[in-house]
């Protein structure tokens, strides 16, 4: 079990310390932003700006991570988040809060964030056997989804208590334990010559490196593309679901039982996949990808309020093994030298289409209604899901030896 290896566990707590406040922050920030009078507006200048710097640096800090092997900029990805989480508390706390200093603070921490992605893909790979990969893999992601779960909870309960600020405060302490336990793990073994040499060229070579490296495997393109289809019209029902549950369910109340059921299904399916030997992992990425339909289907046909959260429980529970699958392959078939770019490029590739989603789904959902716009998403995450599955070489797809 990847549970024996000392650096992989002091990975795994440093990770789930920093997704801790990570997830507690999203919920103390709308809330500091309404308060300071920011309004809906306010939120989506804020986050929206977030957003944009993830995704353009993303491209870079995949170049960064291969080059570094991604021990030193996990540790200055959390400094770095640490710092600007704590400008954006102290803003808070201090009243001196508006949307435009808030937005760059936030913006500082997406450039953190971008730095984290593809360097914590790209570390793994290093801590644990090939073998291993799919449970340590299993292990992060039942722990990052549980703290889904709860994050928003803990969030509601801190911002009512002691304040937004002070909940971003303990976001940036979060980040500050996480560094010093990344600054523990074991340096990577060095890039032979030959890759070595391949860093004297350009970037602009460098970053087309990657895309070739993607490019060049038709199972990873094919699946990232179905990814970007399937992502996006998941997120577009997400985004139409709490206007969906205010006209046929009960509101926000319900709507929250709904988003619980798919946390609390993804972290159930995360666990599951520590003890499953997946053969196909393949066909579990392209049937985990489409079970995302499942939740709305069942709001688009108008299924009671039981039966739809079963329905995104059971689409978490899918999801769980594939996402698990789907980082394990590519860390098992993609040169450690080119794993940071591949895993920046499919973070951009699966982001990009989320704020054109949104903007459609709203568009959209004005004119046709809730229940029509979740039942086309429902459809394009199913079609898109299994598409793939057309593909010889996403069928024959295989874990590398497994060691247990």
């Amino acid at each position: 079990m990847p549970l024996a290896s000392r650096p992989y566990r002091v990975f795994l707590a440093a990770e789930l310390i920093s997704s801790a406040g990570g997830a507690v922050a999203p919920i103390a920030l709308a809330f500091s932003i309404l308060q300071i009078g920011g309004r809906g507006s306010g939120i989506a200048v804020v986050l929206g700006g977030e957003f944009v710097v993830y995704l353009v640096l993303l491209p870079v800090t995949g170049v960064i991570a291969d080059r570094t092997a991604g021990v030193g900029v996990l540790v200055v990805s959390q400094v770095i988040a640490a710092a600007f989480q704590m400008a954006e508390a102290l803003l808070i706390i201090s009243g001196t809060a508006r949307v435009w200093s808030l937005a760059v603070v936030a913006g500082g921490g997406a450039g953190a964030a971008a730095l984290f992605t593809p360097a914590g893909r790209r570390v793994l790979p290093i801590l644990v056997p090939a073998g291993q990969l799919d449970r340590a893999n299993a292990l992060s992601q039942a722990g990052k989804h549980g703290l889904a779960t709860i994050g928003p909870v803990a969030g509601g309960i801190l911002v009512t208590t002691v304040g937004p600020g002070w909940g971003i405060a303990w976001d940036s302490v979060t980040f500050v334990v996480a560094a010093v336990l990344f600054s523990r793990l074991p340096r990577p073994p060095a890039l032979p010559d030959h890759h070595r040499r391949r860093w004297d060229r350009r970037w602009a070579g460098e970053l087309a490196d990657g895309v070739r490296a993607l490019t060049g495997r038709t199972w990873l393109w094919t699946t990232t593309l179905a990814d970007c289809l399937s992502g996006g019209a998941f997120a577009a029902a997400m985004l139409i679901g709490p206007l969906y549950a205010r006209q046929y369910l009960h509101g926000a109340i319900s709507w929250g039982a709904i988003a619980g059921g798919l946390a609390a299904g993804s972290a159930l399916g995360g666990i599951m996949a520590t003890a499953w030997t997946m053969r196909r992992p393949g066909i579990v990425i392209s049937v985990g990808s489409a079970a995302m339909c499942v939740g709305p289907a069942a709001m688009a046909t108008g299924m009671p309020l039981p039966l739809i959260m079963a329905g995104t429980l059971v689409a978490g529970i899918a999801f769980g093994p594939a996402a698990v699958a789907r980082a394990t392959v590519v860390q098992q078939h993609v040169p450690g030298h080119r794993l940071g770019r591949v895993s920046a490029y499919q973070e951009f590739a699966a982001s990009v289409p989320i704020p054109i989603a949104y903007a459609l789904a709203g568009v959209t959902a004005d004119r046709l209604g809730a229940r029509i716009v979740i039942g086309a998403c429902a459809a394009i995450i199913a079609v898109a899901g299994l598409t793939p599955l057309a593909v010889r070489d996403v069928r024959r797809l295989a874990f590398a030896g497994v060691d247990r």
